[in-house]
């Protein structure tokens, strides 16, 4: 019947064109399945006449002239459009009508088509984050979207990564994006509380027309988090389970072994190795069995240090829904050890989202998430004596359990065993997000619509330190002792109103909205420190001891409140003629409790427009099948919504209490009032093109972009008269500029085989433009220098080793050398911390029931300070070292960078070394079983895998990894390798 009413059909269409012109005849296909499609429309454009196709998916049909074009449609399938031209047959593949071009692009406050849109938003979606073994979502961000830089910093698990949008926008303000999770702001350093299964997409504003919506808190750019939602219809579950183990990677320095480390000893002629050498006539009769007890023993110390850990994560969702209504329900646990001992990662959370549209004009959804992590964590970076990757340094002749079965303890009085058995670093951190949103449609397009939003977060961190543990290790008061207590507490409430107009014109689409909104942020804490725990002082009883002035044992109490708010009122516009031509813009007016009455508001605001190239007329390119040019241009706001520069109170003179003269307590000022400190600002331009080519094989985006923050956040010096050293002020300019490339191709698909490549390069270049009242000063290792980029490298250069007699040598700020070291002599000629290139590769392969992929990400240009080579490649008696050291002076004519032995180098650009790097970040394989052999079992779908995650690193750079936090290697976490195996089933 379906098939006669077809041909019925198609003859009533072809009877209407008879006569009308040639004949143009042809077959239409499915992209995924190759298969015809009966009942497509094939339309003359312009005209009502047409026809459609039958059951083999052919078609006929007259047309007037060469000139005309051919409409093709079809309900869930991309329309396509043809010009006839020479052509007497014309066969088409129809596509998925979800694509690129016709998805939905979230902004936070509103949603764009893809087509129409005029900002750089980079859009990464659920499948780039699905089942990576990493404890929070913002590393898995890495290399996945042009323009967006990420470093780890740290192996730590649940310790959140370094992000920066086109680069750092500000010197001492904050640089971090604005993070926003289903409409409603969070912070970055919560993300170990929040399960990343439960991610739909997370979309990058990156420009002034994307970013201007967020007013005064966008100059840094925007990460929108979209939650999942549900889907309509029969009640679904999804199980997805993860086994996997974690290890120490790549572990780049080549410590001495007790062999090599005597031999060194004895080359200089120190310790141990020469004490007991056969070559000193100095030595002791038992030199030769003393120095057969050393060489008995060779510990590493690096795998005293480290563990084996395990890794599982287990998520249970369900969806459905009906009558209007959906929702969507989650549980997730994860579990992580991290590799050094005593670190470990449990999290706990739940998600309901539910949306309900089934009233005439109104829809509501609420979508409301809680999660609690457990956090061990140890002291991972810097020389701490509690830092385990530090141990490093011990000698490999000295066991780390002596034959007594005590401790034994290195040049820096620590024991890595010790420390996990005799102390604890905890963090549980409770973290709850709801945003609730109703919008009424109220007549003829308008509309008004409303959210209310929570963020809630609760800190708990306890350390304590067993009496037992060594006394002076890091505890003071004689180490008898400590518990210490952090209560941290987090609460920002939001509040949005949105009245507007939304409504089509034939080609016309018009979009309008005034909008309000109030964000206020309350934090608070309280904090404890108490001695004695276990009763060992004299007539003390168990427990926390009050103390008292004699035995030095007073508990130390502190806390604090403090809030901020932030009121805004905008106004959003977007017009699109037959999303052709589009246009937005937007004005935006900020009051920041932050700062004072003569800055507190400020006004930003972007416009943007875009023009599909392709949609023209006269545009005909065979290979060509969608251009779009974009161009937008705004001011954005900075107003260091992290807090960590421009805190609460930045508007008043604060005071702060003091240890009092004399035995009496009082109160100082901290700092002096700024009342004319106001945002910093960020014009921004962006100007880009979007193209698809070869039937949509090959896609290309390029965008080229330059930013100029003013105002910038800046310390002025103070004469001492004030009491103060300095005054936060407004003075400055930095500029950022670069250019950015997205490139997707469609490399192979044939039969059931298919193979897709997704690449990413973004080059940004920063240079400091104006300080001000200065033109340089010193900021950590750096210099901050006009003309110069932000973060370079500030030391005195390294001139190599004099082969006359093995001294360290120098060099001048004129570049000569010299074996006098002199600060004075520091220059900038050592590159800058900041990557300029950044990117990433994907590749996805899949057939039948196969799939594999790889996922590389790279950073380069840039210079790291490895502070570590200072300590382990520099003599010194006290700590191990590397066996480059081995390679040491040691006669007139040696051709070699290690001095001679007496000789302790400075700090120099010996220590920056080159930070570029390419990593190997996940690779998976997976198979999912066919329908026929699923339809015998109860599950819809099942699908099983394997993957390895930071599996190798190309880098010059020695130390432990180049991602590196602060851009100091300081004998920090190690990111380690992941291995796991996995399951995805549906039922």
């Amino acid at each position: 019947m379906k098939k006669m009413l077809l041909m019925a059909m198609a003859t009533l269409f072809a009877f209407s064109a008879y006569a009308q012109g040639r004949v143009v005849t042809g077959t239409v296909t499915a992209e995924e399945s190759g298969d015809p499609i009966p009942g497509v429309n094939v339309l003359i454009k312009g005209e009502a006449s047409g026809t459609i196709t039958d059951i083999e998916g052919k078609y006929s049909l007259d047309v007037p002239s060469k000139d005309t074009r051919l409409v093709f449609t079809f309900i869930g399938l991309a329309t396509e459009e043809v010009l006839v031209g020479g052509q007497s047959e014309i066969n088409l593949t129809m596509k998925a009508e979800f694509t690129q071009l016709t998805e939905v692009v979230v902004t936070g406050y509103s949603e764009f088509n893809k087509k129409s849109l005029s900002g750089s938003i980079a859009v990464i979606d659920e499948k780039a984050l699905e089942n990576v073994p990493v404890a929070t979502f913002d590393q898995m961000l890495q290399g996945q979207a042009s323009g967006l830089y990420i470093n780890a910093g740290s192996g730590q698990p649940g310790t959140a990564a370094t992000i920066r949008i086109r680069g750092n926008g500000s010197i001492l303000g904050g640089n971090d994006p604005l993070y926003i999770m289903d409409g409603v702001p969070i912070e970055a350093d919560a993300f170990a509380a929040i399960n990343p299964n439960d991610i739909s997409s997370v979309n990058v504003l990156k420009d002034a027309s994307s970013t201007a919506l967020y007013g005064s808190r966008g100059a840094n750019g925007v990460i929108v988090i979209t939650t999942k939602q549900g889907k309509s219809g029969a009640t679904r579950f999804n199980y997805s389970g993860q086994y996997g183990i974690t290890e120490v990677g790549d572990w780049r320095y080549d410590m001495m072994n007790t062999e090599e480390r005597l031999r060194y000893e004895e080359m200089t002629q120190r310790s141990n190795g020469w004490a007991y050498s056969p070559n000193n006539p100095n030595a002791p009769d038992d030199a030769a069995e003393k120095l057969a007890e050393l060489k008995a023993i060779d510990t590493d110390w690096a795998e005293v240090a480290t563990q084996l850990g395990r890794s599982q994560n287990h998520q249970l969702s369900m969806t459905g829904g009906k009558g209007g209504t959906s929702f969507y329900i989650s549980g997730n646990y994860f579990q992580q050890d991290g590799v050094l001992l005593g670190s470990d990662l449990n999290r706990y959370s739940g998600r309901f989202n539910i949306k309900n549209d089934s009233f005439d004009r109104l829809k509501i959804d609420l979508n409301s998430y809680i999660g609690y992590s457990d956090l061990n964590y140890v002291p991972s970076e810097g020389l701490s004596v509690a830092n385990p990757m530090v141990q490093s340094l011990n000698m490999p002749y000295q066991k780390p359990i002596d034959d007594d079965g005590n401790y034994t303890y290195g040049p820096l009085g620590q024991n890595p065993l010790e420390w996990r058995d005799h102390t604890s670093n905890s963090r549980g951190e409770l973290k709850a997000n709801v945003s609730l949103n109703a919008k009424l449609d109220v007549w003829n397009g308008i509309f008004v619509s409303g959210r209310l939003g929570l963020d809630y977060r609760n800190r708990k961190s306890n350390q304590w330190r067993d009496p037992e543990y060594r006394p002076g290790s890091g505890v003071s008061n004689g180490g008898e002792g400590l518990y210490s207590f952090n209560d941290y507490s987090f609460f920002s409430p939001i509040l949005l109103g949105q009245i507007g107009y939304a409504k089509e014109f034939g080609k016309h689409k018009l979009a309008a909205s005034i909008n309000s909104e109030l964000i206020q942020k309350t934090y608070s804490g309280h904090n404890y420190t108490g001695y004695g725990i276990n009763g060992k002082l004299p007539n003390t009883p168990g427990g926390i001891t009050q103390g008292d002035p004699d035995n030095g044992f007073i508990a130390s109490v502190g806390g604090f409140k403090e809030s901020n708010a932030l009121l805004s009122y905008f106004l959003v516009g977007d017009y699109s003629y037959n999303e052709k031509y589009n246009l937005t813009f937007s004005l935006r007016r900020d009051a920041s409790s932050k700062f004072g009455e003569n800055n507190q508001w400020a006004t930003l605001g972007a416009v943007g427009a875009s023009w599909v190239v392709s949609d023209e007329d006269f545009f005909n390119s065979g290979l060509i099948s969608f251009m779009k040019v974009r161009a937008s241009y705004g001011v954005a706001g900075n107003q260091d919504d992290t807090d960590e520069s421009i805190g609460s109170y930045q508007r008043y003179g604060v005071f702060q209490n003091t240890s009092g003269y004399a035995g009496t307590a009082g109160i100082v000022p901290a700092s002096i009032a700024n009342p004319d400190l106001k945002w910093e600002t960020s014009a921004q331009f962006n100007l880009g093109v979007d193209v698809s080519a070869f039937n949509d094989r090959v896609s290309l985006a390029v965008d080229v972009y330059n930013n100029i923050t003013s105002d910038l956040f800046l310390d002025q010096k103070l004469s001492y008269t004030s009491g103060q050293g300095e005054l936060r002020i407004n003075a400055g300019e930095m500029r950022n500029r670069g250019i950015e490339f997205v490139l997707n191709t469609t490399n192979v698909q044939i039969g059931d085989f298919k193979w897709t490549t997704s690449m990413n390069y973004s080059y940004n270049e920063n240079e400091i433009m104006d300080l001000g009242q200065v033109s340089q000063f010193e900021n950590g290792t750096s210099l901050v220098e006009v003309g110069k980029p932000l973060g370079s490298h500030y030391s005195v250069g390294w001139g190599g080793v004099d082969p006359a007699n093995g001294q360290p040598l120098y060099l001048t700020a004129d570049g000569a050398l010299t074996p006098t070291y002199s600060e004075e002599n520091s220059t900038t000629n050592w590159g800058t911390s900041n990557p300029p290139h950044i990117g990433g590769i994907t590749n996805n392969m899949s057939y039948k029931g196969f799939d594999f992929s790889f996922f590389f990400s790279f950073q380069a240009g840039h210079k790291l300070f490895n502070n570590q080579l200072y300590f382990i490649e520099n003599h010194n008696v006290s700590y191990n070292q590397t066996t480059r050291m081995l390679d040491m002076w040691q006669q007139p004519g040696d051709v070699t960078n290690i001095a001679a032995p007496g000789y302790a180098r400075e700090f120099s650009s010996y220590d920056i070394e080159d930070g570029s790097f390419i990593k190997l970040k996940n690779v998976q394989l997976g198979y999912t079983l066919p329908s026929e052999i699923i339809g015998k079992t109860p599950f819809n779908s099942l699908r099983i895998y394997a993957q390895g995650q930071n599996l190798m690193t190309w880098t010059k750079f020695s130390g432990f990894d180049p991602e590196i936090g602060n851009n100091i290697a300081q004998f920090q976490y190690p990111i380690p390798r992941i291995y796991t195996m996995g399951i995805d089933l549906s039922f």
